[in-house]
C-alpha cells in the first residue's frame, strides 16, 4: 500500500478515528500493530508471515541474550536477519557473479522474490539485538512491543530506520492524536508529497528516458540527465522520509530526521551525516564502531572507513554498480580522513574562510553528483558511456526538460540559502494556521499538486532495496 494511494488515505483516516477512540496506550499500540500487518500484508501475505515470524524469534533471542548473555544465541539471530536478507537480495546475484568468475554463460537462477522492504526491517532487527546485548535497553518483555518496533508502518517499506533505543523508550509513554502533532505532521507530509510528485516524478521521466539509451543523446543531455537524477533521488528519498515522519508524528511517535540538505556538503563525511542519516548511523553504530572505528590507528581507521562504506553500496541493491559506487564513496571517505588528520597535524594550511567553504562544497557536491551516474545505470559499461560521452560534450538528441533547469536552480538555490542564512540546518518551522497568509501559503502548495503533480509511475526508488 502507497502512501500515494486512495486507499491509503481511508486506511489513516479509519486509523485515526480508531486510534482517538482507544482509551488505554496498551489498545493505541496494539491497533497500531494490527494496521501495520494490514498496510503491509496488502503487498503480500507470504511476506506478512515471515515479518511476524522473524520479530519472534528476534523477541525471543532478545529476553535470552539481555547484556551479553548468551552469545551465541544472540549472533544466531544477527545471521537470521543476514540470511535471510542475503537468500532473498543477493542469492542470484551470487550465482551470476559465480559464474561469470568461472566464465560460464550461466549458472542458473532460483525463483526468488525480495520481500518489500526485507533490507529496512531485518535492520531494524539486529539494532534490537545488539542494542539489548550491548546493555543499551533492557530487552522487551511484552512480545508485541517489540513486533511493532520491527513492523511499524510509516517506516517499514522505505525506511527511516530507526533504532531500537530510540524507538522503544517511546512505547512507554502516552500517545493521542493532539492538534500540534497532528500539524506538523500533516505539513510535513504534504511537504514531502510535493518532492516526490511535483519534483521527482516530473524529473523521472527525463530520466529514465535518457538513461535507456545513452548512445543517442548528446552530452549535454546526459550532463542534463545526471544532474535531474541527483536531484530526482534526493527529492523521491527525502520526500518518503517526510511523508513516513509526518505520519509518525501525527500519531504521537518521533522517527527523526533522515535529510538534512545533503548538497550542501563540505566533504564525504559530511554529506553521510546529512544524506539517509538513519542507514549512516546504522552503519557507524554496528558496522565501523564493531570493526574498530577509530581506535585501532589511522590504517585501521582508514580501512574500516572503506569497508563500511563498501557494504553500504552492497546494501542498497544486488548489482555491481552499487558495489562500485559503495567502493568510491569508501575511497572519498577515507582520502578525507586522511587529508583531515594531516591538516590536524599542522602539515596543510587552514582552509576555514568563505573561499575555502564554496569550494569545499562545490567539490564534494560535484563528486557525489558523479557517483550517482553509476548508482542509477543498470551496468558499469552503461555508466562509463554517460560519463564519456558527458565529458566529451557527444552529438546526439538534444532534451532537454524545463522542469530540470527549474528544479536544479530551486533545489540548488533553497539549499545554498539554508548555507548561507542558517549555518546550513533546514530552517522550514510549522505553518501557524492561526495567520492568514501561512494558511494561503498552505492551500498554494495543495494547488501546486493538485496542478503540477506527475500521473504516471509514483513507485518509490528506494522501495526496490
Amino acid at each position: 500500500m502507497s502512501f500515494i494511494s486512495f486507499r491509503f488515505i481511508i486506511f489513516f483516516i479509519v486509523l485515526m478515528a480508531l486510534y482517538s477512540l482507544a482509551r488505554q496506550e496498551k489498545h493505541r499500540q496494539i491497533l497500531l500493530l494490527v494496521s501495520s500487518y494490514i498496510f503491509y500484508g496488502c503487498a503480500d501475505v507470504r511476506f506478512l508471515v515471515m515479518l511476524i515470524a522473524i520479530s519472534v524469534i528476534i523477541w525471543y533471542i532478545g529476553l535470552k541474550s539481555e547484556n551479553g548473555g548468551k552469545r551465541v544465541l544472540h549472533i544466531m539471530g544477527i545471521l537470521l536477519c543476514m540470511g535471510a536478507l542475503g537468500y532473498f537480495k543477493y542469492c542470484n546475484f551470487f550465482i551470476e557473479s559465480f559464474a561469470n568468475l568461472l566464465r560460464q554463460e550461466s549458472l542458473g537462477t532460483l525463483p526468488v522474490i525480495l520481500p518489500l522492504g526485507i533490507s529496512f526491517y531485518t535492520f531494524q532487527a539486529i539494532s534490537y539485538l545488539c542494542d539489548v546485548h550491548w546493555g543499551k535497553i533492557p530487552a522487551e518483555k511484552t512480545m508485541w512491543k517489540v513486533l511493532l518496533y520491527i513492523g511499524f508502518f510509516p517506516q517499514i517499506t522505505s525506511g527511516p530506520i530507526v533504532k531500537a533505543k530510540d524507538f522503544l523508550p517511546q512505547l512507554q509513554k502516552e500517545h493521542r492524536i493532539i492538534w500540534n502533532n497532528f500539524s506538523a505532521g500533516m505539513q510535513k507530509a504534504i511537504v514531502g508529497l510535493f518532492k516526490k510528485v511535483v519534483i521527482a516524478d516530473r524529473l523521472g521521466v527525463v530520466v529514465d528516458a535518457v538513461f535507456a539509451a545513452p548512445k543517442a543523446y548528446s552530452g549535454f543531455s546526459l550532463l542534463m540527465a545526471a544532474c535531474s537524477y541527483a536531484i530526482q533521488i534526493y527529492c523521491d528519498f527525502s520526500g518518503y522520509s517526510d511523508m513516513a515522519i509526518g505520519v509518525a508524528e501525527i500519531l504521537g511517535y518521533d522517527l527523526g530526521k533522515n535529510f538534512e540538505l545533503p548538497y550542501i556538503a563540505r566533504n564525504p563525511s559530511d554529506f553521510w551525516r546529512r544524506w539517509h542519516i538513519s542507514l549512516s548511523s546504522w552503519f557507524r553504530d554496528y558496522v565501523y564502531i564493531p570493526l574498530g572505528g577509530n581506535r585501532k590507528g589511522r590504517i585501521r581507521t582508514y580501512i574500516n572507513l572503506f569497508v563500511t562504506m563498501l557494504l553500504s553500496g552492497l546494501w542498497h541493491g544486488a548489482n555491481w554498480t552499487f558495489v562500485i559506487w559503495g567502493a568510491f564513496h569508501g575511497v572519498a571517505s577515507a582520502v578525507h580522513k586522511m587529508f583531515s588528520d594531516i591538516r590536524k597535524k599542522g602539515r596543510v594550511g587552514q582552509t576555514d574562510n568563505k573561499v575555502g567553504h564554496v569550494i569545499s562544497v562545490f567539490a564534494t557536491t560535484v563528486t557525489v553528483w558523479l557517483l550517482w551516474i553509476p548508482f542509477r545505470a543498470d551496468t558499469m559499461q552503461e555508466a562509463a558511456i554517460v560519463i564519456f560521452r558527458m565529458f566529451t560534450m557527444a552529438e546526439g538528441i538534444r532534451y532537454i526538460s524545463a522542469f530540470s533547469i527549474i528544479y536544479i536552480i530551486l533545489i540548488m538555490f533553497s539549499q545554498l540559502y539554508a548555507l548561507i542564512a542558517h549555518d546550513g540546518k533546514i530552517w522550514w518551522k510549522p505553518l501557524d494556521f492561526t495567520k492568514f497568509w501561512q494558511v494561503f501559503l498552505f492551500v498554494g502548495v495543495i494547488m501546486t499538486i493538485v496542478v503540477f503533480a506527475y500521473i504516471g509511475d509514483t513507485a518509490f526508488i528506494y522501495a526496490q532495496f
